[in-house]
């Protein structure tokens, strides 16, 4: 049996991320049941529904240190991840994202 690649892995747990915890459609037609779910990468870029859901994974596992040490900056406006270095990993805008994040956190 050939070994899947690492990306084929990887494509494999976010598309099962997304069964669990995103807005998976069932389609249920006579004698099949259909799965919608995203494309997982479009182009070289991770599909924005699936980031969304990994980047709530995240905060929701951050605790208040992380905000203190500087791996994650928040203003009313912008949300920013750091990698362990400080240089910034990826920013946020979604407001939805920003609030519950600073609800947790309180």
């Amino acid at each position: 049996m050939e070994e899947r690649s690492a990306l084929e892995r990887l494509e494999e747990k976010l598309k099962e991320l997304w069964r669990k915890n995103g807005r998976a459609s069932i389609i249920a037609a006579r004698h099949t049941e259909f799965v919608v779910e995203p494309r997982v990468f479009i182009g070289d870029q991770v599909h924005p529904e699936i980031l969304k859901l990994l980047v709530l994974g995240y905060l929701s596992n951050a605790s208040a240190q992380d905000s203190g040490i500087g791996n994650v900056e928040v203003t009313p406006d912008k949300l920013i991840i750091k990698t362990p270095g400080g240089k910034e990993l990826l920013a946020v805008r979604d407001k939805r994202i920003i609030r519950q994040y600073l609800s947790q956190r309180a």
